[in-house]
């Protein structure tokens, strides 16, 4: 049997997640505009790169929603009530976007005009500010809270939930994308979280995956 880590919480990886999905949707308005229209290749390689930051974010969150808000709001009801549900409200506010991306995505791929290209692209720019909120606001208000009230297994939890939702396909792209401006502290962090063997090989593949990811949906550069 596992001995169960019952030290606190250190949320700190957090902000290599947030990092992560700041640059990469910040990235996305303008690379669907440099798409020529009814470049079909170009257009379905872009679109699938949509596809997969919209799928991430969605894994992220539903991680948050499904294994933390609700042991912490049973853990500090005073102080954690009423910022488990402003992330909730956050999250749902979130989520909307990110259908109506899904929705364009679908729409631009099926005819790569420019009238779609430009929609979602515009859609994207509306979401960033709701983006950029939330994750300012789960930094200074939520992740204190975690440090706080949950384990350090029950963090690890929800960490791995979310990875738990990635095409294994995909993994080594992301592991990419964490690492990509991630600081030594949040190397430690990562490794610790996803265990050391796990993390030697991904801190190896994962970099040379996302270059490889890079050329082929950046190819404009």
């Amino acid at each position: 049997m596992t001995k169960q880590d019952t030290r606190s919480a250190d949320s700190r990886d957090m902000y290599a997640v947030h990092t992560m999905f700041r640059r990469e949707f910040a990235a996305l308005p303008t690379l669907i505009r440099s798409v020529s229209a009814h470049d079909q290749k170009r257009t379905r390689t872009v679109a699938d790169h949509v596809a997969l930051l919209v799928d991430l974010l969605h894994a992220h969150h539903h991680s948050e929603d499904d294994h933390c808000w609700a042991k912490l709001a049973s853990r500090g009801p005073h102080d954690v009530a009423p910022v488990v549900e402003l992330m909730q409200s956050q999250h749902q506010a979130v989520d909307t976007a990110l259908q109506d991306t899904e929705r364009q995505t679908a729409a631009w791929r099926a005819s790569a005009t420019a009238e779609d290209r430009d929609a979602l692209a515009h859609t994207i720019d509306g979401m960033l500010p709701l983006l950029g909120e939330h994750l300012n606001a789960e930094e200074e208000k939520m992740l204190p809270l975690i440090d706080r009230y949950l384990t350090a297994d029950e963090w690890a939890e929800v960490g791995n939930k979310g990875l738990g939702n990635v095409p294994r396909t995909k993994v080594p792209v992301l592991f990419g994308m964490l690492l990509q401006e991630a600081s030594d502290e949040h190397r430690e962090l990562f490794k610790e979280a996803v265990s050391p063997p796990v993390f030697a090989v991904m801190s190896r593949v994962g970099p040379m995956a996302l270059k490889r990811y890079q050329r082929k949906v950046f190819a404009f550069r």
